[in-house]
């Protein structure tokens, strides 16, 4: 038996204890493995973040406030010709690729909006993070709302 063998013995045993599940452990080693795509292809090295759109529980719909600073954003983005990339985020709720579509439809609906307002499609990009890159940790509503959220960011 190899060291690894025994290493994942000893951590099943440890996880039967603590009442974590071996669900738990493959889901984190998911996490890790889609991050690390994702950094390598969308690196923040030379982004700023322009704005951070919320959403509410569950839903991909834009809020009045929201329609207004999108409003505001493009005209900005407009003016400096820039590139943007749109991240969409989820809180910890709801499966791995339930998070990672609704991620995505938030994102494009920050898209459209940008879109409907002047800025040029070839200039924006989308990407869904889903739950892999929380801004706050924490299993309660108050990490979750900023967790629930799109960015945008000049590239």
């Amino acid at each position: 038996m190899s060291l690894f063998d025994q290493f994942l013995i000893i951590a099943a045993i440890i996880c039967s204890f603590s009442g974590c599940a071996a669900v738990s452990m493959d889901r984190a080693v998911e996490a890790e493995t889609v991050s690390a795509v994702s950094e390598s292809e969308y690196s923040d090295s030379a982004s700023q973040v322009e704005g951070t759109i919320y959403f509410e529980y569950d839903k991909y719909n834009l809020s009045a406030s929201a329609v207004s600073d999108i409003r505001a954003l493009a005209n900005s983005i407009k003016s400096s010709s820039s590139k943007v990339r749109i991240e969409g985020h989820c809180d910890e709720r709801g499966t791995r690729e339930y998070n990672l579509a609704l991620g995505e439809k938030r994102a494009n609906a920050v898209s459209e909006l940008l879109q409907v307002n002047g800025v040029s499609s070839s200039s924006i990009t989308t990407v869904s993070y889903g739950e892999e890159k929380p801004v706050t940790y924490g299993s309660n509503e108050s990490s979750w709302t900023k967790n629930r959220r799109a960015v945008v960011k000049v590239l």
